[in-house]
């Protein structure tokens, strides 16, 4: 690829990228912003903005990714196949939490018409969760026989829930109670939850 080719690719992702910090900012202060609204604050003409994002659908799709990226990259390379699932799922949790409340405006903006984007970007990590939840049902830790693959939605459901939950202002935020309703509803016993997320606090810590 010619030097000049190479130079315009780059400035293009540099484009692109400010475009998606500009929409995270604008969007969350008002998730009815325009297009226009997102280019000022970019400090780019629209015509810009539309060339990489023709749609507003777009945009958000392009967000969502973009916080996908970072969940994932922050999950890590989990071990699915350890004799400690409990502690694995909950140390899972706590590890992505700070990124699922980052792009919880966009996920709410996600949820209202870019449905199908937020699962296709999830489906990773609900991936790795089911493989983690059959070996904790294999193990006899998770009692829940459910489909792990069902039970691995479940519980993204339930994070989407407690994200709404936070941004309302009707609870705290706390990654632990996140940890802590993933591992009772897939069935652990209070006290190897509880255990387990203990554990997991000191992973992070560490």
């Amino acid at each position: 690829m010619a030097v000049g080719s190479v130079r315009a690719l780059r400035v293009r992702d540099r484009n692109r990228l400010s475009i998606l910090d500009a929409a995270r900012e604008v969007l969350t202060a008002d998730p009815d912003a325009s297009m226009d609204d997102i280019a000022a604050e970019a400090g780019m003409v629209r015509r810009t903005v539309y060339s990489h994002f023709p749609t507003r659908l777009d945009l958000i799709e392009g967000l969502v990714r973009a916080g996908a990226e970072e969940f994932i990259a922050d999950l890590g390379e989990p071990d699915v196949t350890t004799d400690d699932p409990a502690t694995e799922l909950a140390t899972m949790v706590l590890r992505t939490w700070g990124a699922a409340r980052r792009f919880a405006p966009v996920i709410e903006l996600a949820r209202r018409g870019a449905e199908d984007a937020l699962q296709a970007s999830m489906e990773p990590f609900t991936s790795i969760v089911a493989q983690l939840i059959d070996n904790g049902q294999r193990q006899g830790v998770f009692s829940n026989d459910l489909d792990p693959g069902v039970l691995s939605k479940v519980l993204a459901g339930s994070a989407l829930t407690f994200l709404s939950a936070s941004s309302e202002g009707h609870w705290s935020g706390h990654s632990g109670d996140v940890a802590l309703t993933c591992l009772l509803l897939l069935g652990t016993p209070t006290g190897t939850a509880h255990a387990a997320l203990a554990q997991a606090t000191i992973h992070q810590l560490a």
